[in-house]
């Protein structure tokens, strides 16, 4: 833009020079898994691990990693105690996961039916009852009917929030006539205004609706003819609600309960029977056949750079191998790796055998064991339970997140209580050379080589996958504000002066040995959009182990 400052002085601010990579991380990690309570298939952000316990539920006693055990909030407990800061989780369930439901009726019948706000034996620990009003209710968007123009409730009060709204049905504004409460005659209504009849609940406009309008009240009804449904969550929630019939408590429900939700029923216009708590059945967590692949799926929509599927062994190795390829494609862009573990073996022959024999082949997959000994809390007091590698990957993960891309987890410490076997030197130069991430016992535990599945030599280490990675994430976020901008040397010269500032910074932070860079576009190009980046980057290698020849004189 240019700006006239002095006459015949002109000053152009060309601000492409200005602009810079944004905010660059590769430690965000995702989990899946099973849970209690939570929505399902929906990725969640999470702050710490009391905020996953809050919106997933405590885990269950471990058995045997067999028996439905839940998996989410255990993974996630490892993945926090080891180093992770933001996470996404996502609860993956059964399609057969069913809500806990009660049933509550009036004069009539059946009238509403009260469920869990999510599947899960959480809600079963849930109550619903209904008792005497202590507050007016607040009847909102009553749709009136046009025959009759009364509310469906009366002893209307007087109130701030009362409201009548026309929906003209032939599109428009909204009209929104000011209320005239029990008006002696028609007269006394103008034609912006409507009447109410506080004691019938008769509605008079000055302006009648046309054929076609919809009109909708909110208005407040005496306590008197209202009931308080109170619905409680063991000791920790309680929610109520001052509601004149199902219709008002379906309607208040969805508006204001982070617990339940109802369906109307036959008798839905009906004022509510009274009754005492009652509980909701038949909540299920549908752990057993969780669809782990469409948890998966969710996370391709956001940025979690290390995933981990909860519970899974590596069994399921090539599945998330696919999904951290998948996503870190052209057409999807976040780059990821994946975290496995082993599966629990008895004999420790056979553990090295089942984890060594392993065909997982993978740059983006880490391979972890053998499994840990961890507090089990969901007993009191805590029992030491042997986990499976598949929470030993949780582990690792978050410990991965703790670091920056160019930091290896060669011969860094995991404050594991133990693991699921103490392995020979012969044992864990087995499984390193078979691409596993293996865990030691030598001064505490410690991870012996940070590589990850690839028989490919170039990505064996972990650092090296990361950094390129976050090469990648970098290059995009310096490069993606230029899309628009004039395709000329003058705007190419700034593009590479913001990616280079972003190289440079590697450099300068370690991860690279040095890079080459080059930006241009030739006049086919230009006419084209296209403006080319031409990159070579030299990664920084990590010390795997120290070579010493002595010579004695």
């Amino acid at each position: 833009m240019t700006e006239q400052v002095l006459p015949g002085v002109l000053i152009e601010v060309r601000p492409e020079a200005l602009i810079v990579p944004g905010a660059i991380t590769v430690g965000n990690v995702g989990v899946v898994g099973t849970a209690g309570k939570g929505p399902v298939g929906t990725p969640q952000l999470l702050g710490s691990y009391s905020d996953a316990l809050a919106r997933f539920g405590a885990y269950d006693r471990w058995v045997d990693g067999a028996s439905g055990e839940l998996t989410l909030t255990r993974a996630l407990e490892q993945a926090y105690k080891f180093g992770a800061t933001t996470v996404w989780a996502v609860r993956v369930a059964d399609t057969n996961a069913a809500k806990a439901s009660a049933d509550l009726a009036s004069a009539g019948g059946p009238n509403v039916t009260v469920e869990a706000l999510t599947p899960g034996t959480w809600g079963n620990e849930l109550t619903v009852s209904v008792s005497t009003a202590d507050a007016n209710a607040v009847v909102r968007d009553e749709e009136v009917d046009a025959g009759t123009l009364t509310l469906a409730h009366t002893t209307v009060l007087r109130s701030a929030v009362n409201r009548v709204v026309v929906r003209p049905g032939a599109g428009g504004a909204d009209r929104v006539p000011g209320i005239v409460y029990d008006p002696a005659a028609p007269t006394d209504v103008g034609p912006t205004q409507v009447g109410l009849d506080t004691a019938s609940g008769a509605l008079t406009f000055g302006t009648a609706p046309a054929a076609g309008d919809t009109v909708l009240a909110t208005y407040t009804v005496d306590k008197s003819s209202a009931v308080k449904v109170t619905v409680k969550l063991g000791v920790s929630a309680e929610e109520s609600f001052s509601v004149v019939s199902g219709d008002d408590l379906v309607a208040d429900l969805a508006a204001g309960s982070a617990l339940v939700r109802a369906t109307a029923g036959a008798n839905a216009s009906e004022v509510l029977s009274p009754v005492g708590a009652t509980p909701l059945a038949g909540g299920a967590n549908g752990a057993a056949g969780a669809d782990y692949q469409g948890g998966l799926d969710a996370l391709l929509e956001v940025d979690a750079h290390i995933v981990v599927a909860a519970g899974q062994d590596l069994s399921f190795g090539d599945d998330l191998a696919a999904h951290a390829a998948l996503a870190s494609g052209d057409e999807v862009k976040r780059e990821r790796i994946a975290v496995t573990g082993t599966a629990l073996e008895d004999d420790r022959a056979q553990f090295v055998q089942a984890a060594g024999g392993h065909s997982l082949n993978s740059d983006r997959l880490i391979l972890v064991g053998p499994g840990i000994k961890a507090a089990d809390r969901s007993q009191q007091p805590p029992a030491t339970v042997v986990l499976p590698g598949s929470y030993a990957a949780a582990a690792v993960a978050g410990l991965l997140a703790s670091y920056p891309p160019h930091v290896s987890l060669t011969n860094k410490g995991l404050a594991v209580d133990g693991l699921e076997h103490d392995l020979t030197n012969a044992e864990l130069k087995q499984l390193v050379l078979s691409r596993v991430l293996a865990i030691e016992n030598r001064q505490g535990f410690r991870l012996v080589k940070g590589v990850t599945t690839s028989t490919n030599t170039a990505w064996t280490q972990i650092t090296t996958r990361r950094i390129v990675d976050y090469a990648k994430y970098g290059v995009r976020s310096a490069a993606t504000p230029y899309i628009g901008l004039l395709n000329n040397e003058r705007v190419r010269g700034a593009l590479r002066a913001t990616i280079n500032s972003f190289l440079n910074g590697m450099v300068l932070d370690e991860m690279l040995v040095s890079y080459d860079l080059t930006v241009y576009a030739s006049r086919d190009d230009e006419i084209r959009g296209i403006a080319r980046v031409d990159l070579v980057i030299r990664p920084t290698f990590s010390i795997d182990f120290i070579k010493v020849t002595m010579f004695l004189e």
